[in-house]
């Protein structure tokens, strides 16, 4: 079998075979190329130690060498606008280096990842990753239990892998995922960057249900589990607040502002029900609420602030019913949920609407308000700080301290723009602070 490359990637170990060391492309390039998807990243594995690599791709001839900072046995190439990571040889868990691909491709994640390729060798799959790939089989190479400790983060990517990709996860790593469960870290990038992306697979519900049954949801996000089989006592909703949860989180594009907000949007419902003399339960101030718990469930997961300022904002918004569409109400939203992420409010509406059959919220309303936004931001008025015709550096230099009293200033400022966009000339809007004091 022959794969093509792109003509970089070849270059780069033409250069490593060419200066006497064993060069292959490895993993999900491969798996991707024999699922006969188009492969998003290529990367190299090789024999050559860091610093021979470093040496070898000399920037006269066009290359750029940057090593991780993170992991010494990394580097990544920059050639002709394009890079390429390049990975020396390692062993297992001390993760020393090696000089045997097999022993690398031995203590990779999964068989359909512990396969290598060069025009040399062909394809080398000491492991059987060909044919896992073609019975859809997630796998281990050695035994399942010591590959999940080289790497927690792993038992994570099996879910992720099985909801992407449609595979099978073998019944042995299946069990060894559920008896190491505890070992995955409650926190962290490696953590979260997993989390990330089995979100954003095609049905991120099924992933999300593997989590729960691994006990690894509990781990991850506790404050999820109220909601597990919870009755709001609703007429307008035939779900408990989980499996209505899963609709809406299913009901959403793969943008992971989005998802986040979908999976967390009623989180707080548990600790809001109220009963009233007719039985109809209410789950007033949820919204607020959840968009609370939101912010310190991410942080925990270390997403960044903008994500997480984003997230809250949605969910705080998503009971709007929008009884007041005036212009200024409109800018109103807009500033409160980001002109960059409004939009994603009216598509967590629309989901949320989805996943009840028995709603009574108006679908048609919500496209009126969102096509309300649209003439809004269409007219480019000002409707963030940014946009206003002062900026900090224009308070520091009249006297304001640095810190949080600008950033209040700024927002005063703002509000008297949007209430009225002619305000916002530099001279006016210091006037206007001056009047204020």
């Amino acid at each position: 079998m022959k794969i093509n490359m792109p003509e970089n990637v070849q270059t780069i170990l033409n250069k490593l075979h060419s200066n006497g060391y064993q060069a292959y492309i490895y993993g999900a390039c491969i798996r991707d190329y024999l699922l006969g998807k188009e492969p998003i990243n290529w990367d190299i594995t090789t024999n050559a130690l860091p610093n021979n690599t470093v040496v070898i791709f000399d920037e006269n001839e066009g290359f750029t060498s940057i090593p991780s900072v993170e992991d010494y046995g990394i580097v990544t190439l920059h050639f002709k606008g394009e890079s390429c990571q390049v990975n020396t040889f390692r062993t297992g868990e001390a993760r020393r280096f090696a000089d045997d691909i097999s022993e690398d491709l031995l203590h990779k994640d999964f068989t359909m990842n512990s396969i290598a390729y060069n025009e040399q060798a062909g394809i080398v799959d000491p492991y059987n990753g060909v044919g896992d790939i073609e019975k859809r089989l997630i796998r281990c190479a050695q035994n399942p239990y010591e590959q999940m400790q080289e790497d927690s983060a792993r038992i994570l990517r099996a879910v992720r892998f099985e909801s992407q990709l449609g595979f099978k996860i073998e019944a042995e790593l299946l069990q060894a995922m559920k008896d190491l469960k505890d070992t995955v870290p409650a926190s962290g990038s490696r953590v979260r960057n997993e989390f990330i992306q089995l979100l954003l697979s095609e049905q991120p519900s099924r992933s999300i249900r593997r989590l729960l049954e691994l006990g690894l949801l509990e781990r991850l996000i506790p404050e999820l589990m109220p909601a597990i089989g919870f009755d709001t006592h609703s007429s307008y909703h035939d779900k408990d607040v989980f499996e209505h949860s899963l609709v809406v989180l299913d009901n959403t594009e793969p943008n992971l502002t989005l998802r986040l907000a979908a999976l967390l949007h009623d989180i707080d419902k548990p600790n809001c029900l109220t009963i009233d003399e007719d039985g109809e339960g209410h789950c007033y101030g949820h919204a607020s609420g959840g968009s609370e718990m939101a912010q310190a469930i991410l942080g925990r997961l270390n997403f960044d602030r903008k994500t997480i300022q984003a997230v809250s904002s949605l969910i705080k918004e998503h009971m709007n019913d929008f009884g007041n569409i005036s212009d200024l109400s409109i800018k109103r939203l807009i500033r409160r949920v980001g002109p960059d992420n409004i939009d994603r409010l009216f598509e967590l509406q629309l989901a949320d609407i989805k996943g009840s059959a028995l709603s009574s919220r108006d679908p048609e309303r919500i496209t009126k308000i969102r096509n309300k936004c649209f003439e809004v931001l269409s007219r480019r008025e000002p409707l963030t700080v940014h946009d206003l015709d002062i900026s900090g550096y224009d308070l520091l230099s009249l006297g304001y301290p640095p810190g949080k009293k600008i950033g209040e200033t700024m927002d005063y400022l703002l509000d008297q723009v949007i209430d009225n966009p002619s305000l916002n000339q530099r001279d006016t809007l210091i006037a206007l602070l001056k009047n204020r004091k």
